[in-house]
């Protein structure tokens, strides 16, 4: 069991993280679905590293919320190599491309980026700054440490409950090599455990609103998904981890 924790956080950190881990790891059906398994943890330690930064520059130095929202966003691209904000590109041209189901594959699968991934990106980009600016001088560090935790915890619940739009992609590789309900049982058990810890801090009002939100979002965007694509891919799986840490500052800003 100590193997296949070890091997499915060391999964996780390859395939969703910057850090580099060079070893050829297994691939088996138990494995993989650890390391989905490992997202919220994941996430935990991202949010470990945005809290602790915003502590040591909040606090400590009299740098501008800009300036502070600007280096928690970069921080948190470098930390994923910007793999979520390439889905997000890749989704945007897709979508806006106005072609079929067929062709919007295609062009989600083209490396390159074009014109509306790249307004999609600078849009989120420079609102995600702007929403983080306004509001880090009044989060709690929990608070900030809970964002990509609650992104994760919904992706583990898009992937386990929506079919690949294709075959052959990434998100089906993945999707054939994982054991769902073991993981639509994680995503409701690590919900709870992080709906207590925002009661406890900002109140049930509050605490149960962000999470309604979330929930009504995510349901919205598989909906959309499975409509306008078929399903997810790695890239609309990426687009929405992007777009629920987006909402849940949005929520912080003006519900909280």
């Amino acid at each position: 069991m100590t193997r296949q924790l070890k091997t499915g956080f060391l999964l996780a950190l390859q395939f969703f993280s910057v850090i580099p881990v060079k070893k050829q790891l297994p691939m088996e059906k138990e494995y993989i679905t650890t390391m989905y398994a490992m997202l919220p943890l994941l996430g935990l330690l991202f949010g470990s590293v945005l809290a602790s930064t915003v502590w040591l520059l909040r606090d400590a130095t009299d740098i501008s919320s800009l300036l502070l929202g600007f280096i928690v966003v970069l921080i948190g691209m470098v930390m994923t190599g910007g793999l979520h904000m390439d889905g997000l590109a890749d989704t945007g041209d897709a979508y806006f491309s106005y072609q079929d189901r067929d062709k919007r594959l295609a062009i989600m699968g083209d490396p390159r980026i074009g014109a509306f991934g790249a307004m999609v990106l600078v849009v989120a980009i420079v609102g995600k700054i702007i929403l983080v600016a306004e509001i880090i001088n009044e989060v709690s560090f929990l608070w900030i440490l809970l964002v990509p935790v609650f992104s994760r915890i919904g992706l583990l619940g898009l992937f386990s409950t929506t079919k690949p739009a294709k075959p052959d992609g990434v998100a089906a590789f993945f999707q054939q090599r994982t054991n769902h309900k073991k993981l639509r049982l994680l995503a409701i058990i690590a919900t709870v455990v992080n709906v207590a810890l925002l009661i406890a801090s900002m109140g049930n009002g509050n605490a149960l609103l962000i999470v309604v939100v979330v929930i009504l979002v995510s349901w919205l965007y598989r909906i959309w998904c499975l409509r306008n694509f078929g399903g997810v891919t790695g890239d609309l799986l990426g687009a929405y981890v992007e777009g629920v840490e987006i909402l849940v500052w949005m929520t912080f800003l003006f519900f909280v």
